[in-house]
């Protein structure tokens, strides 16, 4: 590939990656899963979402002390903390109160997968007691908190491990992964752009 058809190539790759977090990416989750090659998830009500709150940071440190985990552990922990991380790690304000919010979607689908983890480590570990006592507290939680009457609109569809749900950006009044995806590029093809006029300048010569 010749040096002045690398901008052009890279500029094309640039626009088609950030195209895909400029548009909306579904986070509002009201529809089944398009890939469901994964795990499947059962999804969560509004009020589940915050009782699994209080509890993901010791499942997903359970399933982290595990010897030996099966290939459905690893699986959804590795889902948990993928799409934790794509929902900011939980830092955005109102992503768990507000089923508005562009980050309400993607924030069931990393609770969803802790309560579906701590169920697999129930099923799967070769001392399960310390999760029978983690799944007895959250069912005593969810239970006093009346959580199952809780509906909302992100947790009517089920999930799965095979599709990630991104936040909504569209609904970001700023968005600054695109703005740094943005800059990136723009530096790298101005970076390349200098180096094919200096060849070309030095060929000239």
């Amino acid at each position: 590939m010749r040096l002045r058809d690398v901008p052009r190539n890279l500029a094309l790759l640039l626009c088609v990656f950030t195209a895909s977090f400029a548009g909306p990416a579904d986070a509002h989750n009201s529809r089944a899963p398009l890939n469901t090659s994964g795990l499947p998830i059962a999804n969560l009500t509004h009020g589940q979402l915050h009782v699994m709150d209080r509890y993901r940071n010791a499942i997903v440190d359970l399933a982290a002390r595990q010897v030996s985990p099966d290939v459905e552990t690893r699986t959804l922990y590795n889902f948990v903390n993928l799409q934790f991380a794509y929902c900011l790690w939980g830092l955005v304000p109102g992503a768990l109160t507000n089923e508005d919010n562009p980050f309400n979607g993607c924030s069931h689908a990393y609770l969803a997968g802790s309560k579906a983890l701590l169920d697999q480590l129930q099923r799967s570990s070769g001392d399960p007691a310390k999760a029978n006592e983690l799944a007895s507290r959250i069912q005593s939680d969810m239970l006093r908190e009346n959580t199952a009457l809780q509906i909302c609109s992100n947790g009517a569809a089920p999930l799965n491990t095979g599709e990630i749900i991104l936040p909504e950006w569209a609904g970001v009044p700023f968005n600054p992964l695109k703005t740094l995806l943005i800059f990136i590029g723009i530096c790298i093809l101005t970076g390349l752009l200098l180096a094919g006029f200096r060849k070309s300048n030095k060929e000239a010569a």
